[in-house]
């Protein structure tokens, strides 16, 4: 009697969990995984990919940011005037959208990971706007109430709303990318909320938080940033 063994095929999740360490080093991989669920990776990235992904993202920020300058009578002749922009809803989402637009395209160039890009396109974008959807409604009743002068109120309740806003863009992003519910949720974990600063950036913007709100002059970089991660994704 010969001993069997089943093999099954295990199907590819784009937003599951990552390889554990063992599979890792079975694998040969010199990414640490827990790095690699941090970045989104489940294989070692190319630099071509990496690259590409830059180029893309950079190209969205720069088209978006000059159409949001053209608007404000900014000239970007001038490339500092960038940090002059002022930041409300729309802007940010057209310049991260546009970014993570063109970081996702960026890295699906040669690439065979086309839908684990797209799928954390999404998941970066709803991301970096929906708690931001949040935000404004809050800090409207704090102004309107007798706390509009208590500072610590207002961060805590920012804060607040930041967090429960990046679980409802998790579940809408998973929603968005299987909608049947095929394979595991992708999970938002602490490194997504450390990673992604550019929501507590833009909502202190949007609450101008003294000093902190300053931060949007680096919006365009934050953006770059977020579609480069969706660009090298796999």
């Amino acid at each position: 009697m010969s001993n069997q063994v089943t093999v099954t095929n295990t199907p590819r999740k784009p937003f599951g969990m990552f390889k554990s360490v063992a599979n890792a080093k079975k694998a040969n991989l010199t990414y640490a995984p827990r790095r690699s669920y941090r970045n989104h990776t489940h294989d070692i990235v190319e630099t071509h990919t990496k690259v590409k992904a830059l180029l893309g993202s950079l190209a969205g920020v720069a088209f978006s940011t000059a159409i949001v300058a053209k608007k404000q009578k900014l000239s970007l002749k001038n490339p500092l005037n960038i940090f002059k922009l002022k930041y409300g809803m729309k802007e940010m989402i057209a310049v991260c959208g546009l970014g993570i637009i063109g970081g996702a395209s960026g890295g699906m160039i040669g690439s065979d990971k086309k839908k684990e890009k797209m799928d954390e396109g999404v998941f970066q974008f709803m991301n970096a706007t929906v708690p931001l959807l949040g935000v404004h409604p809050v800090t409207k009743m704090i102004d309107n109430s007798k706390y509009k002068q208590n500072l610590p109120l207002r961060v805590a309740a920012i804060i607040a709303v930041l967090f429960a806003g990046m679980k409802v863009a998790a579940e809408l992003s998973n929603f968005i990318n299987d909608p049947h519910d095929k394979v595991p949720d992708r999970k938002l974990t602490i490194w997504d909320s450390i990673a992604n600063i550019d929501d507590a950036v833009g909502a202190f913007a949007i609450a101008k938080i003294p000093v902190v709100s300053q931060l949007e002059k680096i919006l365009p970089l934050i953006y770059v940033w977020c579609g480069y991660r969706a660009g090298k994704s796999n």
